[in-house]
């Protein structure tokens, strides 16, 4: 039996980002890993990890993570593995968004079709860019882009409720929140989330509680409080800021939902934070 030639280790500290394309005789064993954590997505066909007790090959959106003194033992399986990867020492913040499922000894996750996905891909994608750039700064680019790419592996891991939420209903919420100022109409709303205005209505309220337009209001109301505390504009100018060409209504709608005037509001909360 021919022995395993063991790769080389990565030096310890510091980032560095790849993208690969390899054939069926790429193979990479180091038996007691490296110093750094190791991330390798794989974007089309298919690698294989091999564990103590089983092989686990990946598809389109697994990404998989090695701590620090784990085994590495993965190969192409098939024909062809295109892979994104890093090695990287993580930063203390980082440290909670490393805790995805264990499965067999490896940190695994699947990144379904759609924001999440797409967003990590595009993360790793620029900290791939900017390993390669030598502008000043790029160091910390590739490292803020790795960082989003965790931020968005950890939504995955978190299971929270909005990544089940309809599609639909997500793209509706980012273009509201993208666009509080700007006159509401659920009909170009619904275009724009390719929807009816029927269907997105109801499908709203069943992911939210609220219609689109309760919802709208609510996070101008937020977005209202947060410019009283922290911003010097008058009134009038919060009221335009937050989609409201008439003060008067605004103040109306403000004090039914916050139970006291803008003007008390901002009373109570003097001091808060700087004055812009």
């Amino acid at each position: 039996m021919t022995p395993r030639i063991e790769a080389v280790q990565t030096p310890h500290g510091g980032l560095f980002a790849d993208e690969f394309r390899r054939d069926a005789s790429y193979t990479n064993w180091r038996s007691h890993g490296t110093r750094d954590w190791l991330l390798i997505y794989t974007e089309d066909g298919s690698g294989r990890f091999v564990t103590r007790s089983k092989t686990i090959d990946t598809r389109a959106g697994d990404a998989v993570l090695y701590a620090p003194g784990e085994q590495h033992d993965y190969s192409t399986a098939g024909d062809d593995w295109h892979l994104l990867w890093a090695h990287f020492i993580p930063t203390p913040r980082w440290q909670p968004w490393l805790r995805w499922p264990a499965v067999e000894g490896l940190r695994m996750l699947h990144l379904k079709k759609g924001e999440v996905r797409d967003q990590f891909r595009a993360a790793m994608l620029r900290t791939i860019r900017m390993v390669r750039r030598e502008l000043p700064g790029a160091p910390d680019l590739a490292g803020n882009g790795l960082e989003e790419a965790l931020l968005w592996a950890n939504a995955a891991a978190s299971k929270e409720p909005w990544l089940s939420m309809d599609p639909r209903v997500r793209k509706a919420i980012d273009h509201l929140a993208a666009n509080l100022g700007e006159p509401f109409d659920l009909g170009t709303l619904a275009r724009h989330c390719g929807s009816s205005v029927s269907r997105l209505s109801y499908l709203f309220k069943r992911e939210t509680g609220f219609s689109p337009g309760q919802y709208l209001e609510q996070q101008r109301m937020r977005h209202a409080c947060h410019l009283l505390r922290l911003t010097s504009l008058g009134i009038a100018e919060i009221a335009a800021e937050t989609g409201y060409a008439d003060a008067f209504y605004f103040s109306n709608r403000f004090r039914r939902a916050e139970r006291t005037s803008p003007s008390e509001f901002r009373r109570r909360h003097q001091g808060e934070g700087g004055r812009k």
